[in-house]
């Protein structure tokens, strides 16, 4: 091999390194919250945020019904749009509060898929659409992770850490996740015994 083609090999290895690692550090903070806490161990401060949040059976129905409603909104405004629920609801623990981090629950919600790309001059439409009807659910504006012809993606954010993206490049996918709540149990017993 000559050195150029040599180099090129060594820069196409570290960039597979760099994805993989990319794609660890997004995946490591499950639930959309950040890894570390900002509690710094005060167990009576994340007691006090877990309880005043909605428990999980509350949450997790209602960034549900968020995305559906994005979902048919977009659906209706592009009739292509045919969308599949390509992975299903999971649950994590909650590493922002480490106190309660085994009680706590965070889901990622699922991603819907539809074949195809929005066109760019259809893209501030759908984001306009998403991002409307998330702020009926305590979203703020939406900020843009990726905007340059043909690919495209915002993402959102709640009080309590949950989080819903919207993107489009060769498909369009909409996915979503919870921040941490507790159970509505674990929340009942906190309330009767302080733990």
């Amino acid at each position: 091999m000559r050195r150029g083609e040599l180099l090129l090999v060594g820069v196409r290895r570290l960039m597979r390194v760099v994805l993989v690692l990319l794609v660890a550090f997004s995946v490591a903070g499950c639930g959309g919250t950040p890894v570390t806490s900002k509690f710094e161990g005060d167990e009576a401060a994340e007691r006090a945020e877990l309880m005043r949040r909605p428990s999980i059976e509350e949450a997790g129905p209602r960034y549900l019904e968020m995305l559906g409603r994005i979902r048919d909104a977009l659906a209706a405004e592009f009739s292509w749009i045919q969308w599949s629920y390509d992975r299903k609801l999971s649950r994590a623990g909650c590493s922002d509060f480490r106190a309660y981090g085994s009680d706590g629950e965070s889901q990622t919600l699922g991603v819907w898929t539809a074949s195809g790309n929005l066109p760019d001059v259809q893209w501030p439409r759908a984001q306009e659409i998403a991002e409307n009807i998330s702020r009926e659910y305590g979203f703020g504006p939406v900020h843009t992770i990726v905007s340059r012809p043909s690919d495209h993606q915002v993402v959102g954010f709640d009080q309590y850490g949950a989080t819903f993206k919207l993107g489009t490049a060769k498909n369009t996918v909409m996915s979503g996740t919870t921040g941490c709540h507790l159970p509505q149990a674990v929340k009942d017993r906190i309330a009767a015994t302080g733990r």
